[in-house]
């Protein structure tokens, strides 16, 4: 069960690639950079949160522990990305990366891997048939 859901991640990182994209060539030249980014976050929560319910509802999550290693394993595979990606491919600086979560200049980023690390407790708590 586990290994089906660390490879549904790479699920999540496509509608993460195409919310991107979706931002960069529609709403951002009208909205501006902060704005866009603020919107983009929360499109894309509710997608993962759309994507949690069918995979909750094709496999089920079977106990509290489980919810809570795939939320890790997700948090975890989604910050090396982010990090890895933006760092030794985009070539950002660290101040640049870590900019994203400043939740003080209207970063919201920060919810986004929050939402992957508790949201399969959610679904498997309050939304997932018993």
């Amino acid at each position: 069960m586990i290994f089906k859901y660390f490879f549904a991640w790479f699920g999540m990182m496509a509608l993460a690639i195409i919310n991107g994209g979706l931002r960069d060539f529609t709403y951002k030249p009208y909205v501006g950079d902060l704005a866009a980014h603020q919107i983009s976050t929360v499109v894309l929560i509710v997608l993962f949160a759309v994507y949690f319910h069918f995979l909750t509802s094709v496999w089920p999550i079977r106990s509290a522990t489980q919810a809570w290693i795939i939320g890790g394993v997700w948090f975890l595979m989604t910050e090396a990305f982010e990090f890895g990606i933006g760092r030794f491919i985009a070539g950002k600086s660290w101040d640049k990366l870590f900019y994203a979560y400043n939740v003080f200049a209207g970063q919201v980023w920060i919810f986004l891997p929050l939402w992957v690390l508790i949201g399969p407790y959610v679904f498997f708590r309050y939304v997932q048939p018993k």
